[in-house]
């Protein structure tokens, strides 16, 4: 697919989707899912899953697993589910009659919004991007995919796919640095799916708005994790170190910060620190299952919260080397930290993990809800009654107990955060409905309602009265 190049060309390309949009709403949900079966087809070929294997690895130097684990696998586990459910999800939905509306059938009929636009990020290149485009082929929309500038090999790879699978007024890829995502969200699309900063979402809203266009908003923030002193220390400290290292911590739904029970505090640290080691070794820069930083602008933005949090009294207590040159950013666990150091205040997107302690769940409840509302909440614990209080005194866009990520790994469970952490929900019928208008329909059968027609005599005001009371 031709890369467009100016506002125009991205205004043609609209005008092109427009017009196909009528016809591909016509679609079947055979046709939708034939459309999905390409995509897979096209990564069975083991060629192509090494170029995507290779293009993750040139752009964040990601572990073969990694990459299998969190940007293939999913992308078929939403195809196969789309594929089992699809059918059902097009159908329209029978609603019961009130009496008052006796003779009419009602129902909710499931159209496609329209034209889509998917602004990827770079984190998680390929799924983050994919993962929206397939609910918005099953829902029968059209789509212009932004990937993000700073995973180039991956939207290379997107590129070539979509271009080989899809005509443009279909599904295009548009490459381009911020001002072309910028110039995209003023066209008029019906929909915009974006996963990002909340920063940038507060623009790509507003920019939405002009066109009153629908949006989806997968935001961020800082997810706290909160550990019990009745957890397995060792199990815990393993479980958290994993959920943090993926990807060197560039995760919207990593753990930002810990939490931990004062009376297990220091063991667990340790605990922290021995599983660093296991995963990495002593070395993790020489390490083949750790990533690295994906530019130097974030690599600096790390380097600034380590050094300030530093400069106010945080100590060290596992990793905090780094290398610029490699990009690389140690597993780091700072302890002492306070509310007023940067890495409280900001979103690390990073291999840094503040502790701090905490007496009773009071205190937790008091700080996590002074913070804007995270996309993950992390709950370590076996007591059930911890467990419960955390989820009612709390809120957040998903929670995870006693384990990380894999709310995210269940295309039925919903996805998405709450106010600053995003807006709207996708995976599996949720995702569905991200890109569906609900239209309801009321069919009128038998009878009619001429006994209510003007003029209004004391009978028609009888009648109406007892309607409502029946």
């Amino acid at each position: 697919m031709p890369t467009a190049a100016s506002t125009a060309d991205y205004a043609y390309l609209l005008r092109e989707q427009q017009a196909y949009a009528p016809t591909l709403a016509k679609s079947t949900a055979k046709e939708r899912k034939e459309k999905l079966g390409r995509i897979l087809r096209y990564l069975d070929d083991e060629r192509n899953t090494q170029r995507l294997i290779d293009a993750l690895k040139s752009d964040l130097q990601k572990p073969e697993v990694e990459t299998r684990l969190s940007e293939i696998g999913p992308v078929y586990s939403h195809v196969k589910y789309i594929n089992s459910k699809l059918t059902r999800w097009m159908e329209p939905r029978r609603i019961s009659t009130p009496l008052a509306m006796l003779g009419t059938m009602n129902y909710v009929y499931y159209e496609p919004k329209g034209c889509a636009l998917v602004i990827a990020p770079w984190n998680y290149p390929f799924n983050l991007a994919m993962v929206p485009v397939l609910y918005a082929i099953a829902a029968g929309c059209t789509v212009v995919l932004k990937p993000s500038e700073h995973s180039p090999a991956t939207t290379e790879f997107m590129r070539a796919m979509f271009d080989k699978l899809f005509a443009d007024n279909e599904i295009a890829v548009v490459k381009g640095e911020a001002e072309t995502s910028a110039a995209l969200t003023r066209l008029p699309f019906n929909h915009v799916f974006f996963t990002g900063s909340p920063a940038v979402g507060k623009k790509v809203m507003a920019a939405a708005a002009e066109n009153l266009a629908s949006v989806t908003l997968e935001l961020g923030g800082k997810s706290p994790c909160i550990v019990d002193a009745d957890v397995n220390l060792k199990n815990s400290a393993r479980n958290v170190v994993w959920g943090k290292g993926f990807n060197a911590g560039q995760t919207c739904i990593a753990p930002d910060y810990l939490m931990v029970n004062d009376a297990v505090a220091k063991p667990y640290v340790s605990a922290l620190c021995e599983a660093v080691t296991a995963f990495y070794g002593e070395d993790p820069q020489a390490s083949d299952s750790y990533a690295r930083i994906v530019n130097n602008k974030q690599f600096d933005h790390l380097t600034g919260l380590l050094e300030d949090a530093i400069g106010k009294g945080a100590q060290v207590v596992c990793g905090g080397r780094h290398d610029r040159a490699d990009r690389y950013f140690a597993p780091t666990i700072l302890t002492g930290v306070t509310r007023e150091m940067r890495v409280m205040r900001e979103e690390i997107f990073g291999p840094i993990l503040p502790v701090m302690t905490f007496n009773n769940l009071t205190e937790v409840v008091a700080f996590v809800n002074r913070l804007p509302k995270p996309l993950a909440f992390y709950i370590q614990a076996k007591n059930r009654r911890i467990v419960k209080r955390l989820l009612a005194e709390t809120s957040a866009g998903g929670t995870l107990v006693n384990e990380f990520f894999l709310s995210n790994a269940n295309p039925a469970l919903p996805f998405g955060g709450i106010n600053n952490s995003g807006i709207g929900k996708s995976y599996g019928y949720h995702g569905f409905l991200d890109f569906t208008n609900q239209r309801a329909v009321v069919e009128r059968k038998f009878l009619d309602l001429s006994s209510v027609y003007p003029p209004y005599t004391d009978k028609v005001k009888s009648l109406v009265r007892r309607i409502y009371r029946w």
